[in-house]
Parts: structure tokens; C-alpha cells; sequence
């Protein structure tokens, strides 16, 4: 049940976990620090996690996970939005493998990232998965 779940920022001692299952689900493991996690946690175990990422001028959504045996109640839902919510910019950029998920809060794809997006994508996120794009959620003000 999701009522059970909080959302806190990580602690240093989250990030051990964090950095295996970032590894294991193949995510964006480029200069991992518990500061910038979020993660939800169900009776202290932790359950999900997302973190927000400054590069170079823009900050970046990104490794957003839940793990295996907790999918589909909606946490990765709840990291995203607690993410996009937190998120230190009214630009909130993410390069992912599965827009239409992003879709669904709003995200938008953008053929014309910054060029430090643009970098990641043919960085980093080559060498990970393929069919990456970037995307966009421009905040209210």
C-alpha cells in the first residue's frame, strides 16, 4: 500500500543499494552521490529511488528505479513527481529509453536538448541502452 511509503531525501548510507541496483537496471551511474536522491522507503526498507543530477548548466531527472518485487504500485510515479516537484529549475530535462512512461507526467520530447543532454546521450547513455531521447517538463511558475 503506498499510504505506508515515505519519501526522504537519501542518506550516505543509502548509497551502496542505490549503486547496485543502479547497476543492475542499467541506469546513469555517472558520478553518484546520496545528495542528490530521493528515495521512498516502506517500513525503513528502501523501495525506489531518483536523483537530480546537475549537468553542466542544467540539472537533469534521472535513475529512476523500483525494485523488482515492488512494480507497478506507482512509486516510481511518486520519485518522479516528488523529483520534478524538488527540482531546482522550471526546466526539468531527462533522457530516457521510455518516453511514453515519462509521458504520462507530462514530459514532453524535445529534438533540441541543451548540448549537455545532447552530450549524455551520446555519452553515457549510448553505452547503456539504445532508442535513448531526451525530454522536457516545463513547471508552472
Amino acid at each position: 500500500m503506498i499510504a505506508d511509503v515515505r519519501l526522504e531525501q537519501a542518506a550516505p548510507a543509502d548509497l551502496p543499494a542505490i549503486v547496485e541496483c543502479v547497476r543492475r537496471f542499467r541506469l546513469d551511474d555517472e558520478d553518484l552521490a546520496a545528495e542528490q536522491f530521493v528515495v521512498a522507503r516502506e517500513r525503513g526498507r528502501l523501495v525506489a529511488f531518483g536523483r537530480i543530477k546537475p549537468y553542466g548548466r542544467v540539472y537533469e531527472l534521472g535513475s529512476v528505479g523500483v525494485l523488482e518485487a515492488e512494480r507497478g504500485r506507482g512509486l516510481g510515479g511518486l520519485i518522479v513527481r516528488e523529483l520534478a516537484r524538488r527540482f531546482p529549475t522550471r526546466e526539468v530535462y531527462l533522457t530516457t529509453d521510455l518516453p511514453a512512461y515519462f509521458a504520462r507526467f507530462g514530459f514532453c520530447r524535445i529534438d533540441d536538448p541543451p548540448p549537455e543532454i545532447a552530450a549524455k546521450i551520446a555519452g553515457v547513455c549510448a553505452h547503456l541502452r539504445s532508442g535513448v531521447v531526451a525530454m522536457l517538463l516545463e513547471k508552472p511558475d
